[in-house]
This record gives C-alpha cells, sequence and structure tokens, in this order.
C-alpha cells in the first residue's frame, strides 16, 4: 500500500543493521516514500556516517556484532541528543527495549517489521517532535540575544530609552501569525517610552496553542523590567516543554500558580495581571485561568458576545492566590479579544458597569477588526498622553 503521508525529499535517514537483506528492503520502500536514506552494516559505520553527515533520523538494529545497537545510542545520546533514533528490535529483546528508551531512543519497532507503515509512523512521529524542538531552540537562542540586547540598552536608558522601547518590542510575536485556522493580532499603546503590557502566543505542541495578556502594575522602566523576566520565564517552560516533557503550559492554573510563586520569590514588588489561555485545536475547547485581568475576556460567536472571567488576584501579590482553570468549547467561527484595563481610563461612561456594558456593545461580528475597534474608541495610535497603557490582544476562526 502507498505512503499516505509524503515526505520532504531532503528528510534524511540513515538504516543501521548488519542484515543486507533486511537494509536494502527497508531503504527501498523508504526511498518510494520520498525519504533520502542512507545505509550502514555495523554501529562503527553509522557513528563516522553521522559524526560526517547527520541524519535527520536513524533507524537502528539492537543485536549487531561489534557495536550493539546499545553502545550505538549511548554514543548518540552524547554527541547528536536531539537527533531521534527508533530502535529495531527481535520479539525476545523486550529487556533491551527497555534499556534503549533509558537511554534515550525515541522510539522502538519490533521484528519482522509486517506492517512499514506502522513504522512509517512511529518515524513521522519522532520527526516531527524533532522539527519542535529544533524550533523552539531557535526560539530561545533569539530569545535570549534579545534579551541581552534588552537588558543593555535599560541599563542605558537614561541616554537612550527608545533603543529600550524598539529592543522591547522586537520580543513581541509576528502580528497576524497563524496557527492553522487560528489568527492573532495585538495592539499595544504605550503611556510612556517602555510598556508594561505585554501579549504573546506560541504552540505548544501539534495540538495545543497557548497565549496570554499581561499587565503590570505601573508603566516605565520598573514594568518593562517585569515583562522581560516574564517572557524568559515563559520562552523556558516551553524550553522545559519539548526538552524535558514537562507540560505545565498545558495546565493555565498551575503556570499562574507558579508564575504567582516566582514573582514572590524573587522580590519583584510588581504585581501583574495576567489571562494565560491554551486551545486545543483537536477537542475545539479554551481553557484558561486569570490572575486579576480585567475587564474580562470577550468572546463573540453565534452572533452574540459575552465576557468570559471571573475575579481573581493578579500574580505576584499573595502566596495562597488560586486561579482555577475555567472550560468553553469553541464554535466553528469565533472571536476572543482581550484587554488591558487602561480602556476604562479612556471611556467616556460615568460608571464602570456602563463602560463594560459599552465595550460588549462593540463587539458585534467573528470578523472584528483592531484598528477599526481603536477608532471606534476615539483612541489615536500616535498619541502620546494616554493615562495608562492600553493593550489589545484579538485572536479568531
Amino acid at each position: 500500500m502507498a505512503n499516505s503521508m509524503p515526505q520532504d525529499p531532503q528528510t534524511t535517514l540513515l538504516i543501521v543493521d548488519d542484515d543486507l537483506a533486511v537494509r536494502e528492503s527497508m531503504a527501498a520502500w523508504l526511498e518510494v516514500s520520498g525519504y533520502r536514506v542512507f545505509q550502514a552494516a555495523d554501529g562503527i559505520s553509522a557513528i563516522e556516517h553521522c559524526r560526517l553527515n547527520p541524519p535527520d533520523l536513524m533507524l537502528c538494529d539492537l543485536q549487531m556484532p561489534n557495536m550493539n545497537g546499545l553502545q550505538v545510542l549511548a554514543i548518540m545520546a552524547k554527541e547528536f541528543p536531539n537527533l531521534p533514533v527508533v530502535m529495531l528490535s527481535g520479539q525476545g529483546e523486550m529487556s533491551d527495549v527497555i534499556q534503549s528508551l533509558k537511554l534515550g531512543a525515541w522510539d522502538y519497532v519490533t521484528k519482522p517489521i509486517i506492517d512499514i507503515e506502522m513504522l512509517e509512523r512511529a518515524m513521522q512521529r519522532c520527526l516531527e517532535r524533532a522539527k519542535l524542538i529544533q524550533e523552539n531552540c531557535a526560539y530561545q537562542r533569539n530569545l535570549e540575544a534579545a534579551n541581552v540586547k534588552l537588558q543593555q540598552a535599560l541599563e542605558h536608558m537614561s541616554a537612550d530609552e527608545q533603543a529600550g522601547r524598539e529592543l522591547q518590542f522586537q520580543m513581541l510575536p509576528e502580528n497576524g501569525a497563524q496557527f492553522d485556522q487560528l489568527q492573532f493580532f495585538y495592539r499595544l499603546l504605550s503611556s510612556s517610552t517602555l510598556s508594561g503590557d505585554f501579549v504573546d502566543y506560541f504552540r505548544i505542541d501539534g495540538n495545543h496553542i497557548g497565549f496570554y495578556l499581561a499587565d503590570v502594575a505601573g508603566h516605565g522602566i520598573p514594568s518593562a523590567l517585569v515583562t522581560v523576566i516574564l517572557k524568559n520565564t515563559m520562552g523556558r517552560f516551553l524550553n522545559d516543554c519539548w526538552q524535558q516533557g514537562d507540560h505545565l503550559l498545558l495546565d493555565p492554573q498551575q503556570t499562574l500558580s507558579r508564575l504567582n510563586n516566582l514573582f514572590l520569590e524573587g522580590g519583584l514588588h510588581k504585581h501583574v495581571a495576567m489571562f494565560y489561555g491554551v486551545i486545543d485545536l483537536t477537542e475545539n475547547k479554551l481553557t484558561y485561568s486569570s490572575a486579576g485581568h480585567f475587564p474580562h475576556a470577550i468572546l463573540f460567536e453565534q452572533g452574540s458576545a459575552r465576557y468570559e472571567g471571573y475575579k481573581s488576584p493578579p500574580a505576584g501579590l499573595f502566596s495562597q492566590a488560586n486561579y482555577p482553570n475555567h472550560e468553553c468549547v469553541l464554535h466553528e467561527r469565533f472571536a476572543l479579544l482581550l484587554i488591558s484595563d487602561g480602556i476604562f481610563e479612556i471611556m467616556p461612561q460615568p460608571s464602570l458597569l456602563e463602560k463594560e456594558a459599552a465595550l460588549l456593545a462593540m463587539i458585534d461580528s467573528e470578523a472584528l477588526n483592531l484598528d477599526d475597534l481603536i477608532q471606534t474608541l476615539g483612541i489615536s495610535i500616535e498619541s502620546s498622553d494616554l493615562p495608562d497603557d492600553i493593550t489589545f490582544l484579538l485572536l479568531k476562526r
């Protein structure tokens, strides 16, 4: 049967097996599936090949003369920790399979391989995971470089605050970024050169997208420094997810609780209002937690808008604060809008309840456009005299 998932022609495989017939039969099938296949008859040759030209994935037999699969794996785990290795084992080698997984094998398939498509599915899972790890490493490198630049600029802020502003904005995500059918937009309007508001969104894994809006108390340099810490901390959580299998970011309640503890332990003397949500693309479900975020999120679907949220203290204020998860099923088309509380300072309505009602009435379509909303609110994007930072984060499908 033909492979249902054609591969990138540049995807390279290394098959390591002392049995020539097994190697060539697997190579023939996988080349038809679109892979570029190399072969090695023993572990020593395989290691030499990887040192000269690392493949995207290795298929390695457990039982080989001179250097067995476990010995190969030990060297690979040390020299090429992010290169996926799938072990090929006989039916009676389960103890070795367990040992190989402990040594760092990404998966295993038993021999003889009757269903080659099962092997391909295992390979596909490993390649997707390796790609996400690679993307996350690049994300982490860029984040660390941006952090260094921003910290340097902040230290010389009296000489050049504008440089710090430009670097802070470089840490923001791509505006209009799309994850499958989800699209994210934001506008960050600062009341001073540097902002205490921040937004970010990212793919946690193949099925989950995380996003947040944070509003640090105050504005200017001290609050901007906290946004740097927040961005760096969330980046570390994401790195832990892919490097160590830590799924903290899939649980908004636990994520905000961890941030709350870190802010308190770090002695920042700043509290942060924050909404953090995770969208499950498979289940079409939003799970969110709120640390004092206000106004509540606005969800528009099926012709009407409603507030989603609850009262809670900001992060970094109380050690026993609780940020429970709330869930809601999302329809095929929806728009979710987050706004920082600076919005209420420029609205003309006399009471908070009237401001909330007026804001809700402005959200009348899944095709919501942030620039149109800002114009309706009477805000000038170029204005330099805002009483507080105002940030909008919109996601829609």
